[in-house]
């Protein structure tokens, strides 16, 4: 299901996460402790669920390029992703790729889930506006979301649902051992078609700007859900 992205992959390097504009340092690796942590968890896998890994604040004080953690619940373990494009579109959005370790990719808009490749049940398109507009105005509000899931052969298959926007109040929160003030805002669905299926999505938006700094999103009925904890941006 996830042969190709989690498997607590840390096994190949981590290049220097960069913005389209700059280039990739093919030479610069994980810090050791990050590797080692990793390949623990490996080890680990086939006597029970595998736990994620927490890297230590030596290792998050030596990061210099943006890197995002990504927790899969159902598979288990942690993979740490580079930035490798961010642009910004003519709507004011930022759109991002962030690729792991054997080279699967995420797609975020203004920190929401969009896309995937490489996973297994990919993401191939979602829609977005009504739920980044809501997370910018920290706003109660309603709205419909798509999603275009691949089936793992040549087919896919889209979801559609109505959504309900909540703000849940000021939360502060940890992340990468650095304290925020995060507005809590939290995004319900109910799918029309073909089932009355529900997906909860989580946003933990820094205050004063439109940073998702920790989220937990839905990807597809295979794989489940995503934790997402931005420990440089």
């Amino acid at each position: 299901m996830t042969s190709r992205f989690f498997v607590v992959a840390l096994m190949s390097a981590l290049v220097a996460g960069c913005s389209s504009s700059k280039g990739a340092d093919a030479n610069k690796s994980l810090p050791s402790e990050l590797f080692s942590s990793a390949k623990k968890v490996i080890a680990a896998r086939g006597e029970g669920p595998v736990a994620a890994v927490t890297p230590s604040r030596d290792v998050i004080q030596g990061l210099t390029e943006p890197v995002l953690q990504i927790n899969p619940e159902l598979a288990g373990g942690s993979d740490f992703l580079r930035r490798i494009e961010s642009r910004s579109d003519s709507s004011g959005q930022t759109n991002e790729v962030w690729r792991s370790s054997l080279k699967a990719n995420v797609f975020l808009r203004n920190g929401v889930l969009v896309g995937t490749r490489g996973v297994g049940s990919d993401i191939i398109s979602a829609s977005a506006k009504n739920t980044t507009r809501a997370l910018a105005a920290r706003s109660n509000g309603s709205g419909v979301r798509s999603y275009t899931i691949s089936d793992g052969d040549l087919t896919t298959t889209k979801y559609e649902f109505t959504c309900r926007y909540e703000n849940l109040g000021v939360k502060s929160i940890i992340v990468a051992y650095q304290s925020f003030n995060t507005t809590h805002m939290r995004e319900i669905c109910v799918q029309t078609t073909p089932d009355n299926n529900t997906i909860t999505n989580d946003y933990w938006v820094e205050a004063g700007t439109k940073t998702v700094r920790q989220s937990r999103q839905w990807v597809s009925p295979k794989v489940g859900y995503f934790q997402f904890k931005l420990l440089r941006k």
